[in-house]
C-alpha cells in the first residue's frame, strides 16, 4: 500500500478548500458568488470530509490528524478570505469533523464486520 505524507494531504486541503473560494471569490461574476460557494460548503467539502475519514481509517493511529484538517483549514481560510471570524465558519468547520469522525467510524465498522465475516 502507497504512503501518503502529511503535506500532501495538507496540499489537497488547503487546494480544495483554500483556493476554490478565493478563485470563486476573487474572479467569478457576483451573481454567481453565491452560488458557487454554496456548492463548495453544502457538497464538495462534505464529500471531501468523508474521503478523509475513509482515508484516516486504513491506519487510526497514524493518520488520525487528517480528520481535523478540513475543519480547520475551512475555519483559517474562510477567515483570511472574508476578513472576519464569524460564529458561522466555526460551527461550519465543527460540522465539517463530526462528518469526517463519522465517516472515520463507519468506515471502522465496516473494516471490522468484514474482518469477523471473513475469519
Amino acid at each position: 500500500m502507497m504512503k501518503v505524507k502529511f503535506i500532501e494531504i495538507l496540499s489537497y486541503t488547503i487546494t480544495l478548500i483554500t483556493l476554490c473560494p478565493y478563485v470563486v471569490v476573487s474572479y467569478l461574476p457576483e451573481s454567481t458568488i453565491t452560488a458557487s460557494l454554496f456548492v463548495l460548503m453544502y457538497f464538495i467539502n462534505p464529500v471531501y470530509c468523508v474521503m478523509i475519514g475513509i482515508f484516516a481509517s486504513k491506519d487510526v493511529k497514524n493518520n488520525l490528524i487528517y480528520i481535523f484538517l478540513p475543519a480547520i483549514v475551512f475555519i483559517v481560510s474562510y477567515s483570511i478570505i472574508f476578513k472576519l471570524l464569524e460564529l458561522g465558519f466555526i460551527f461550519y468547520g465543527l460540522v465539517y469533523l463530526i462528518i469526517s469522525v463519522i465517516a472515520l467510524l463507519i468506515a471502522l465498522y465496516i473494516k471490522k464486520r468484514r474482518e469477523n465475516l471473513y475469519s
